[in-house]
């Protein structure tokens, strides 16, 4: 009757013994990389001068230990905007490869930044736009794509002259970012550049609106049949009075282009002339009388 109790005692002590045999034991390369930051967080004094060693050790000049930069990125991130003039330095000094990682520590630190202070990572981002590697430069223009700056506009451009399969991403982003100076540039890729995206310009002239707008009528003229269809379509859920006169010069002349599409802007133009008959209906009998 002994021997089952004997089994179940054998059972945690051959546990016990496997247990302790795979035990980890201490990671040299993790207290080494633990010690290098308590060091450069000692001697770095005030809270810049950590953040200006950490970020040495995270992007040395010479060979660097891995352990230790990555360590040394996690730190800068939970620096928050503490962190931020340290990158900024960093961004600009070091080689292009090693861009992707200093702009992913740079939207860390700016989750861990303060409220108020969360904003200070932009132009980070920005300088990115310039120096940055593709990599780089795509997590730059996600970002500023929520935290819009007009000062993004013209480095967004230039990257995706530079840098064609950035193209997309740019010409996406100007369109979410409604920043006028960029009309120019989709009035381009919307007339002239590939055909795939050539309708993503037109989308994003339709977001910003306004003077973005004025392309899109002046393509409703244009020889081409593809070109003049493509502004038709874009303009139609953004007309307003102002685009009366070239959506009717375009029924006019263009008006067999698409059917369908003809009617939809006879009823677009029919519904905002129906607009200003009754704001001007309402302006008149609030209008002060003369008796």
């Amino acid at each position: 009757m002994r021997f089952p109790f004997a089994v179940v005692l054998m059972i945690p002590v051959a546990g016990l013994t496997s247990s302790a045999a795979v035990a980890p034991g201490p990671d040299p390369a993790a207290d080494h990389a633990q010690r290098a930051i308590v060091q450069a967080l000692a001697e770095g004094g005030d809270v810049p001068g950590q953040a200006q060693n950490l970020a040495r050790l995270a992007w040395p000049a010479g060979k660097r230990d891995e352990a230790v930069a990555s360590l040394a990125r996690r730190e800068l991130a939970n620096f928050g905007d503490h962190a931020m003039a340290a990158l900024r330095e960093a961004l600009n000094s070091v080689k292009p490869a090693s861009t992707e990682e200093v702009v992913t520590t740079t939207l860390g630190a700016q989750r861990a930044s303060r409220v108020e202070l969360a904003y200070v990572y932009v132009p980070i981002m920005v300088d990115a736009l310039w120096v940055g590697s593709r990599e780089a430069k795509t997590l730059a223009i996600r970002a500023l794509e929520v935290d819009r700056t007009p000062l993004a506009v013209a480095p967004m451009i230039d990257s995706a002259l530079d840098d064609p399969p950035l193209a997309p991403l740019v010409v996406g982003a100007l369109g979410k970012m409604r920043y006028q100076q960029a009309r120019f540039y989709l009035e381009k890729v919307m007339m002239e550049g590939p055909a795939a995206l050539r309708p993503v310009a037109a989308a994003s002239l339709t977001q910003i609106g306004g003077a973005a707008l004025l392309p899109l009528k002046n393509a409703l003229k244009a020889p081409s049949l593809d070109a003049r269809l493509l502004a038709a379509r874009s303009l139609l859920p953004a007309a307003t009075e102002y685009d009366l006169g070239a959506i009717y010069e375009y029924i006019e002349k263009h008006g067999d282009d698409d059917a369908a599409l003809t009617q939809s802007l006879k009823q677009s133009a029919a519904n905002i002339e129906k607009a200003i008959a009754a704001r001007d209906a309402n302006e008149a009998a609030a209008s002060p009388k003369n008796f």
